[in-house]
């Protein structure tokens, strides 16, 4: 049997029942939401029910026990041992429960938090029992199924309340992590290049004026606390508009590398309702693109710079039409590749898990198939996208991968970046490919990746004259 409204959908067999919601906000919120007894005890259980929690041991082998209280005064004590746990993606415990003269509740549950497009979460509640009339019971007596589906929605009200909070962990020493927050310099790479000043003093005020769409925002921030290479705190305020916010940077030595911890709490104090603009669903966006994305490849360009190839060429047309030329296949198909090579395949899925599929064919007829996936977009500043080369013919990786064994055919694969910058009516285009390894990028020189890149560009050139 399944059922669904317009946000949950139930699935009920004879001895299962899943229970679905989608929530506006990243896996990571969501499972601070349901991980964290601060959070847990403000929605958990069905509509009128409040809740106590004696324990929460969120480890394999660790005890969740807690008491629901009803509306009506009845106390429903409940004791859960964690089985499995995989943040921020899986939970699974044996639950066992109930109100006191009427049958024990036991069976296990799995809680899935999958990633989906716009940093939205799927939530998955799916509960298995050892007969079918434990899940009869559970439904007559405790109302399991619209209690779930309540809870749910209790859920999705307190995450429409809390803190923005998004971790990443890289592969870089605290310290370089540290700078990389607090040092203007290196923080108009990765984060505002509009920031003209930047102290980690309790105190120090700044405003950056940041152009989106055309329409100016004036960030006013103001340093609330330091803990030199721990923590960072500033507000976080738009002049002329009403709220004020935290922004919040936690670093976690974990053996080498750095846990970072980013927290903005306040949103809701934007009016998101009346400002559509400062809605969460854009910070959310925009946390996730400069923390998952621009930090982690900066940091990794300045730890390890000798694995990446970077060229950059200005053309004399606006940033639109340069963006087109790249993202529309009909265009790309025109200046892709070398001088002389021609692209019989050329598809473009160009949105955030779309993939691509380009053939080069050189003009001894040989053809150079790659194929990758759209990681980030950013119309029209900025595209991020894997590529894969493991099917280009044998010969070419012998040249690429000699220390390989050629009995299993080698892949050669790297993450692209692509950036549009408008300098007036002009546009510099920057290509930065990051290998897996200095070796590879040496090898894909020697094959003439720089001429090719070169010859490519002086296509694109050619081909925007014309557009």
């Amino acid at each position: 049997m399944t059922t669904e409204n317009t946000k949950t959908t139930v699935d009920v067999t004879e001895k299962e029942i899943k229970i679905s919601r989608v929530f506006d906000a990243p896996p990571e919120l969501v499972w601070e939401a349901t991980t964290n007894p601060e959070h847990v005890t403000k929605w958990w259980g069905p509509n009128g029910f409040s809740m106590t929690i004696e324990t929460m041991d969120l480890r394999v082998g660790g005890v969740w026990k807690h008491v629901l209280h009803g509306p009506d005064g009845t106390d429903y004590p409940n004791k859960s041992v964690f089985k499995e746990i995989t943040k921020p993606h899986r939970i699974v415990y044996s639950h066992g429960g109930g109100k006191k003269g009427a049958p024990g509740v036991n069976f296990v549950a799995t809680w899935t938090f999958d990633p989906l497009e716009g940093n939205k979460t799927k939530v998955t509640i799916h509960q298995v029992f050892s007969t079918k009339e434990d899940l009869e019971t559970v439904v007559k007596i405790y109302g399991a199924i619209e209690g779930g589906k309540q809870c749910l929605g209790r859920l999705g009200e307190k995450l429409a309340s809390m803190p923005f909070v998004i971790e990443r962990t890289f592969d870089a020493p605290s310290a370089m992590v540290w700078k990389a927050i607090t040092d203007c310099e290196q923080m108009k790479e990765w984060y505002f290049s509009e920031l003209k000043a930047f102290k980690a003093e309790v105190g120090f005020e700044t405003q950056v004026d940041v152009k989106h769409n055309n329409t100016v925002y004036p960030h006013l921030w103001k340093v609330t606390e330091v803990a030199p290479g721990k923590k960072l705190s500033y507000s976080w305020k738009y002049a002329g508009h009403v709220g004020d916010s935290l922004v919040t940077f936690e670093l976690f030595d974990e053996g080498g590398k750095t846990r970072v911890k980013l927290t903005h709490a306040g949103l809701e104090s934007f009016l998101p309702e009346a400002h559509p603009q400062y809605a969460r669903g854009n910070f959310a966006l925009g946390w996730t693109s400069l923390i998952g994305t621009h930090l982690k490849e900066f940091l990794e360009s300045i730890a390890a710079p000798d694995r990446d190839f970077v060229i950059s060429r200005e053309f004399d047309a606006p940033q639109e039409l340069v963006w087109k030329a790249w993202t529309n296949s009909k265009h790309m198909t025109k200046w892709w590749g070398p001088r002389d090579f021609t692209n019989p395949v050329c598809d473009l899925d160009v949105r955030v898990g779309g993939a691509y599929h380009i053939t080069m064919r050189s003009p001894d007829g040989i053809e150079y198939p790659m194929e990758g996936t759209f990681l980030e977009i950013r119309e029209p500043e900025r595209l991020v996208m894997s590529m894969d080369c493991s099917g280009h013919p044998d010969s070419w990786h012998d040249l690429v991968q000699p220390q390989r064994d050629k009995s299993k055919k080698p892949v050669v694969d790297m993450v692209q970046t692509v950036t549009f910058d408008k300098i007036g009516a002009r546009t510099k285009l920057t290509v930065r490919t990051r290998f897996a390894s200095t070796a590879i990028r040496d090898a894909m020189l020697k094959v003439g990746m720089n001429e090719g890149w070169s010859q490519s560009l002086d296509r694109l050139g050619e081909s925007l004259v014309k557009l």
